[in-house]
């Protein structure tokens, strides 16, 4: 018997709405949801850089700690012409600034990424023609190529962050983080919570069974596992490490409370 995709989808879907509206009106939420349905197809140079940067900033991190702080990342680093002239001095400042996610790591990884984006621009006319070139929407292979190539040129970009960039971009995968690998991995569609290849397979499915864009299908399965997502009224993640398997109405797909109802 094959995967319920719709079923399942429609379900979560329908739970997270109806759990959020009860600490937010629902015409608000659907408002917020609504513009990651509607992804532009090309950005400018300085959109992919600051993508870039807070997927830097990101990785690692609570995503309610850095959202906390957009306005003062934004400030440091306002586009990526002035980025890529940053020295030691500027680091120094970033570093000094109390309001600041002080992490050098991540900072000196920007201002890298900055001149990465610098060099590509100076050889291929922008970003978005690089991107473009890899012709990334037509197969999968060729989105795993254009993720190869990305992870060459750019620092802190790896298996699961390079993904979390290519979903911002609104490319056809979603981001195999720790809370989408939960949730598939409970529904049996991947072996177990390391499977981040196959878990872009499963969200590549479940947006072609659906007809949802990826990115959608994506902001959905990750409000409802993670630990909080206040612009959807969520105050506390359904389908978290402990769920809280009373609010979920994925019980009949999930192995995880077959498991733990006997």
């Amino acid at each position: 018997m094959s995967f319920p995709y719709q079923a399942v989808f429609a379900a979560t879907e329908a739970t997270l709405l109806s759990y959020g509206s009860r600490h937010r009106p629902i015409e608000a939420i659907q408002a917020e949801l609504a513009a990651f349905r509607n992804l532009p197809a090309s950005h400018s140079d300085d959109e992919l850089f600051s993508k870039i940067m807070f997927v830097v900033f990101y990785s690692g991190f609570r995503a309610a700690t850095v959202t906390k702080k957009a306005d003062v990342i934004r400030g440091h680093f306002p586009d990526y012409q002035t980025v890529a002239g940053y020295g030691e001095a500027d680091v120094r400042r970033i570093m000094s600034d109390h309001r600041m996610i002080k992490n050098e790591r991540k900072i000196r990884a920007v201002v890298e990424n900055a001149r990465a984006v610098q060099q590509i621009v100076r050889g291929h006319g922008s970003f978005q023609s690089l991107i473009d070139s890899f012709r990334p929407m037509v197969s999968f292979d060729a989105t795993m190529a254009l993720k190869r190539e990305l992870q060459k040129r750019f620092s802190y970009l790896g298996g699961v962050t390079a993904y979390h960039f290519l979903t911002d971009i609104g490319m056809p995968v979603l981001k195999p983080d720790r809370v989408i690998c939960r949730i598939f991995h409970r529904l049996g569609l991947i072996n177990d919570e390391t499977a981040t290849h196959e878990a872009v397979r499963q969200g590549r499915r479940f947006s072609e069974e659906t007809g949802q864009p990826i990115r959608y299908i994506d902001i959905i399965f990750v409000a409802y596992g993670q630990a909080s997502s206040p612009e959807f009224g969520i105050d506390k993640g359904i389908c978290l490490s402990t769920p809280r398997c009373g609010e979920c109405r994925l019980q009949q797909y999930c192995s995880y409370h077959r498991t733990a109802t006997g």
